[in-house]
């Protein structure tokens, strides 16, 4: 072994020592900062939260969210429940009749969260929301992301089925597509949710288990979040454990419709009450 190869060797292995004592040193600080507060949306093992996408450059308003999705963690079988709301879907704001996408650029987080407890009737208080550029960042700090793609996947986009690797620019065009699924919204959620089951996979490999902490720092001023840093790494080590069978992806049906020329996903009521029977009975009021 040439000695320009173990000095190589050396400063990677301090590289990494110092990225892990780093991210080992910002749990301590936000565990202790926010262990008061933590949790008081969980159920037993299971934790719910929202996961929001914004395309916005930091801006708390005047954004709409792009992606909005429950998703519930079950640390006791080491499950997840991800559970898509269309962008579309009609609903009231502040007693106004619009798309849940338009509660973000209203009145931010709040206001979003407010819309969702009211349209589902549930108990949620916790939400993770990332900018696309966290996204973007997030991806490459992991070197990338390998993504099978479906036959019906690449046949919308005009690409090739099978592995392919993205950096980050290229994960956000893929899951953000849309215009070539026969149904719309619907096909896009069916990518945004396969996308992330293969994620949390891809990203919990042992290979990708030391890239992590960059990938939080990279992505950490992209995200908005009142989630403490010690419950993200704890869902963090129960994502590790979840299988791809015990990733269960659901959505809310409804129809489209035509109100004043303005088109509006319009969710069945039995759907709701499917997902709250179903998934959220714990957190349903």
């Amino acid at each position: 072994m040439s000695q320009n190869f173990k000095r190589f060797l050396k400063i990677i292995l301090i590289f990494l020592m110092f990225a892990v004592l780093f991210s080992g040193i910002l749990l301590v600080i936000d565990f202790f900062r926010n262990s008061a507060e933590e949790g008081n949306l969980t159920s037993g093992d299971e934790y719910l939260f929202l996961l929001g996408g914004v395309d916005s450059t930091g801006e708390k308003e005047g954004t709409r969210t792009d992606t909005l999705m429950l998703v519930k963690v079950d640390e006791g079988d080491n499950s997840i429940d991800l559970i898509s709301i269309p962008r579309d879907s009609l609903v009231y704001i502040n007693g106004s009749m619009d798309k849940i996408n338009a509660a973000h650029s209203y009145g931010g987080i709040d206001l979003t969260m407010e819309t969702i407890r009211e349209f589902l009737g549930i108990d949620l208080s916790k939400y993770l929301v990332i900018s696309f550029e966290g996204v973007r960042k997030a991806i490459d700090a992991l070197g990338g992301v390998d993504i099978e793609v479906s036959e019906d996947v690449a046949y919308a986009m005009d690409i090739e089925p099978g592995i392919h690797h993205f950096n980050g620019d290229e994960a956000l065009n893929y899951v953000r597509f849309r215009k070539g699924y026969n149904n719309a919204d619907l096909g896009r959620i069916d990518t945004q949710q396969d996308f992330m089951g293969q994620l949390i996979k891809e990203a919990t490999k042992m290979k990708n288990l030391p890239k992590l902490p960059l990938a939080y720092l990279a992505a950490r001023a992209h995200i908005e979040t009142n989630i403490p840093f010690s419950k993200l790494v704890s869902l963090g080590m129960s994502l590790k454990k979840v299988n791809k069978e015990d990733i269960n992806k659901v959505k809310l049906y409804g129809e489209v419709v035509d109100i004043d020329g303005i088109s509006y996903y319009d969710i069945y009521d039995e759907s709701i009450e499917e997902i709250r029977r179903d998934y959220l009975y714990n957190f349903a009021y």
